[in-house]
């Protein structure tokens, strides 16, 4: 479960984003084409879907298709719910077990992206934002900026002037396509500094919400002076 908002640092905030297990592997459904929605703890963002207050199955067809395609997905019977008899025992076991699965203060927000946006580094970013402040990192469309968006300079975030400046808590993008939070910095003797970063959007998606630091048998993906990263704070 997610505490409440206002956490010290935003550094913090992912963290404890990144060991939510329930949002972490939404992400990773999401973004596999398993479902076509994601948890989120932000209600302002565009398909933000909230939990029922309460639920029996035999008021299933009032609740909203939005709301009756979560606990499907949750109860097992996929996103469209087919084959799903209220009238059936073992359904209406299915499906409070569903509902008890969605965490109350989460939403299920639902994307129409037509197959094309499915990396979720910058939801992790903008969710990990409202957790540390109760602000929605979000453009006009209530989706969060993309880390094109931030590259161009269309976000409210203000850039690093320099990777000698930077701080826990920054906002990393590697190129322009993906981007994560620093959580540590790490001042090396012999090595060039690096630093530990959370995120989503991975590739590998066991790696999801897990901090990744730079080492000195690794790549050079975590150095901090590394020309392909630009850094940015809130």
């Amino acid at each position: 479960m997610l505490n409440d908002l206002s956490m010290a640092t935003l550094a913090e905030a992912a963290k404890q984003l990144g060991s939510n297990k329930v949002i972490m592997n939404s992400y990773v459904d999401y973004e596999m084409g398993k479902q076509t929605w994601f948890f989120s703890p932000n209600p302002n963002l565009d398909g933000a879907t909230s939990k029922p207050r309460d639920f029996k199955p035999k008021k299933w067809n009032n609740l909203s298709v939005r709301q009756k395609m979560t606990i499907a997905t949750l109860a097992g019977f996929g996103v469209e719910g087919k084959g799903i008899n209220i009238n059936n025992k073992s359904h209406s076991l299915k499906l409070v077990e569903g509902y008890n699965k969605w965490q109350d203060n989460l939403y299920s927000v639902f994307w129409s992206d037509g197959g094309g946006k499915k990396w979720l580094c910058n939801v992790f970013v903008g969710d990990a934002i409202y957790l540390f402040n109760g602000t929605s990192f979000a453009s006009g469309n209530k989706h969060y900026y993309s880390p094109n968006q931030i590259y161009y300079n269309h976000s409210p975030l203000k850039k690093r002037e320099s990777y000698k400046d930077v701080e826990i808590g920054d906002i990393v993008l590697f190129g322009e396509t993906h981007m994560e939070i620093i959580t540590d910095i790490e001042h090396n003797w012999i090595a060039d500094d690096g630093f530990c970063s959370i995120g989503a959007g991975r590739p590998n998606k066991s790696e999801m919400g897990i901090e990744k630091c730079d080492g000195f048998f690794s790549d050079n993906t975590r150095e901090i002076d590394n020309r392909n990263h630009s850094y940015y704070y809130l």
